[in-house]
């Protein structure tokens, strides 16, 4: 597998802004603990539709067209420090549909024990297990938080990249 092929450092501007989303996303606490200023930040490739944002040499954050979040790998080195199930943007699931999301399945609400209330349909969010809330997935929400805790049926995230993956293996090497 090809390595990351790195484009170009990221401006001071650019780092602000990615500091900016994920303060939004995740709180000010949170973000700290994913990018700070200081932080040497570059863009690289991964293929025609997604950028890896490295953070002092380690892959972080998924970029697709304007978005921005971390990746799994990022989520995990946190969760090791970090309890994860308090997080915004997180939705949580048992221990059942772990390995389906693992070989790249969808969410489905039937498994989802938890979500955060501010998740609204189209977010950028993460799915954790809820024995140690490791994390799992980032994924696209298909219904507000709420629904997915409520509603015993239906495709609660569409997954975008999941431990295992691709992007996984080139990034935790």
């Amino acid at each position: 597998m090809p390595a990351l092929k790195v484009k170009h450092p990221l401006s001071k501007k650019e780092v602000k802004e990615i500091m900016r989303i994920m303060k939004e996303s995740f709180g000010e606490e949170a973000a700290k603990k994913l990018i700070k200023k200081k932080d040497k930040v570059e863009l690289a490739e991964f293929d025609k539709t997604t950028e890896i944002i490295l953070v002092n040499g380690k892959p972080a954050f998924i970029k697709r067209r304007e978005l921005i979040f971390p990746l799994v790998i990022a989520l995990y080195r946190i969760s090791n420090d970090e309890d994860l199930r308090k997080w915004r943007k997180r939705v949580i699931v048992d221990a059942g549909a772990v390995p389906f999301i693992l070989k790249g399945a969808d969410v489905m609400a039937a498994g989802i024990t938890d979500a955060d209330e501010q998740i609204k349909e189209g977010d950028f969010v993460f799915v954790a297990e809820e024995d140690y809330g490791r994390p799992l997935a980032i994924g696209i929400a298909l219904m507000d938080g709420r629904s997915m805790v409520e509603k015993p049926k239906g495709k609660a995230v569409k997954v975008i990249h999941h431990a295992k993956d691709r992007i996984w293996e080139l990034t935790v090497g």
